[in-house]
């Protein structure tokens, strides 16, 4: 079936509000990427991080599963030369997975370790633990490019 373009007035809800445009959509999310809500953070003194959590979010992984799908994007578009490890596990019974982890491992550059308990916590708060354990540096607001602003203005 070929694309067809939807009226306005039967957009979903869920559409409303977003541009029409395909490349404005891109732009949109690529600033999401850039500029997450409390995410534009460097992490200068971090040699790895890395996640594991469970691939379904029951039990208390929903938070973790947040923060891996929204915040992580930014935190790698802000360091690239941070190698971030992801490790999800599948658990097949209830058992296993109460008993799955849901940690962040910050390696510093000096060698020492620390964990972040992220089991039961709302991503913002996860994130939040980062930032302050890690003693991250906020990313300016001049500095973060806006996608959405340039394909704007070459229009």
């Amino acid at each position: 079936m070929p694309y067809q373009k939807i009226p306005k007035a039967l957009r979903p809800l869920y559409l409303k509000g977003l541009p029409e445009s395909r490349v404005l959509k891109q732009a949109n999310h690529l600033d999401l990427i850039s500029n997450y809500k409390n995410s534009a953070y460097k992490f200068n003194n971090i040699s790895k991080l890395e996640l594991i959590f469970k691939k379904h979010n029951a039990y208390g992984h929903m938070g973790m599963r947040q923060f891996w799908k929204f915040n992580l994007k930014t935190i790698s578009f802000h360091n690239p030369e941070l190698p971030i490890q992801v490790q999800r596990i599948e658990c097949a019974t209830k058992d296993e997975q109460l008993k799955c982890p849901a940690i962040i491992k910050a390696t510093f550059k000096d060698g020492k370790s620390s964990i972040i308990e992220a089991k039961d916590k709302h991503s913002d708060d996860i994130m939040n633990e980062l930032i302050k354990i890690t003693n991250a540096e906020k990313v300016e607001n001049e500095s973060i490019t806006s996608f959405t602003q340039k394909v704007q203005e070459r229009a």
